[in-house]
């Protein structure tokens, strides 16, 4: 085995955990909130059920092959198409955390608009390629320490948006538009969860494997609830026509906040919770990339890789949008079938199928 590290469930849990809750308020809200205005967060809750279907299945599939990632589960037991998807698979990685580096970006944009991108990009890659290169055990580590402050964070901007300024009943009426945008942003929260398949690559270094499942699930419960106060408050204080029109609703909601007549600059709140949650996720995606590459190419150590590949990602960020417009674009229209596709509807085919190879063997 290329990583010699391991960690526990519940570092594991809050890896993924992390990963998916930055990318839902950076991403995910404001697709949902377009496409089932105030009904966003019944979406959630029958997007999180539908994004069951990925999550068992990559659970399951990784217990029939212990010991093995996701990566050499294709390349040593699917023949030539596992090669294939394999192949599509770290693509899929490399998108991802280009993706991560873009939106850290597009981020820092809001306080800071005359920086030059390549500043950003610089800053991100290199801490990230240092916790990459110090290993799993390493991320999980710090990632252990830092999501307590991130859920203090969010508890804290709850409270402090908290106030008359919100009005619950634009929330009403339930189901006004019918079941056709509910079902339409439930897809997309299931595609969300679709990114949970990239713990297919840190699944065989989890101390109890048998405990997978309860994992997955636990996962996608601690996250809907981190959802839920995110795609209501923003509906609740603009209404839900404006916030659909909103790049990041959070992070104006936030500029909402304040504290007397001197202290009302809460908007680096929102800024220290995306850098945080957007460093983990990255590092996240780029450790999966870098792993999955020096298995297909069977090396024997993935540190190597590490500098080259932060050359691709920086590269391949900045070239990946030329303005928010564009990447805006591709977060309605290819984001969500991706995910789907990558995260739900192959681990279940590669799972049955695996399931019948066992049998037929």
């Amino acid at each position: 085995m290329i990583e010699k590290g391991r960690i526990s469930n519940i570092q594991a849990a809050m890896l993924a955990i992390t990963s998916l809750t930055i990318i839902g308020h950076l991403i995910l809200l404001t697709v949902v909130i377009h496409q089932s205005r105030q009904d966003g967060w019944i979406a959630a809750i029958a997007g999180t059920i539908l994004g069951l279907v990925g999550i068992i299945s990559l659970v399951k599939l990784s217990q029939s092959f212990p010991g093995l990632t996701l990566i050499e589960i294709l390349f040593k037991h699917f023949s030539w198409i596992g090669k294939i998807i394999g192949v599509l698979y770290l693509i899929y990685f490399y998108i991802m955390v280009i993706l991560g580096t873009r939106l850290f970006v597009e981020a820092y944009k809001l306080i800071m608009d005359e920086t030059p991108m390549w500043a950003f990009v610089t800053v991100i890659l290199l801490l990230t390629s240092f916790i990459v290169y110090l290993g799993l055990e390493t991320m999980g580590r710090l990632n252990q320490i830092m999501l307590p402050i991130l859920v203090i964070i969010a508890i804290a901007v709850v409270f402090m948006t908290m106030g008359e300024k919100k009005d619950y009943t634009n929330l009403l009426p339930i189901m006004g538009d019918g079941f056709m945008p509910v079902t339409i942003g439930s897809l997309s929260v299931m595609g969300w969860f679709g990114e949970f398949v990239i713990l297919g690559m840190i699944l065989p270094y989890v101390q109890r494997p048998k405990k997978l499942v309860k994992t997955g699930v636990g996962v996608a419960v601690v996250t809907l609830i981190f959802f839920l106060g995110p795609i209501t408050g923003p509906i609740a204080l603009f209404g839900a026509d404006e916030a659909a029109k909103m790049a990041f609703p959070t992070f104006s909601e936030v500029r909402y906040i304040e504290a007397g007549e001197v202290i009302n600059r809460f908007d680096v709140i929102a800024v220290l919770f995306w850098t945080i949650g957007l460093m983990i996720r990255i590092a996240l995606f780029y450790y999966g990339l870098s792993l999955g590459l020096a298995q297909a190419l069977k090396l024997n150590t993935y540190q190597p890789l590490v500098i080259p590949l932060a050359w691709l990602i920086g590269i391949g960020a900045i070239l990946f949008a030329k303005n928010y417009a564009e990447l805006n674009e591709f977060l309605f229209e290819s984001y969500v079938p991706i995910n789907i596709l990558m995260g739900a509807i192959l681990p279940l085919a590669l799972f049955i199928w695996g399931y019948k190879k066992r049998k037929k063997g």
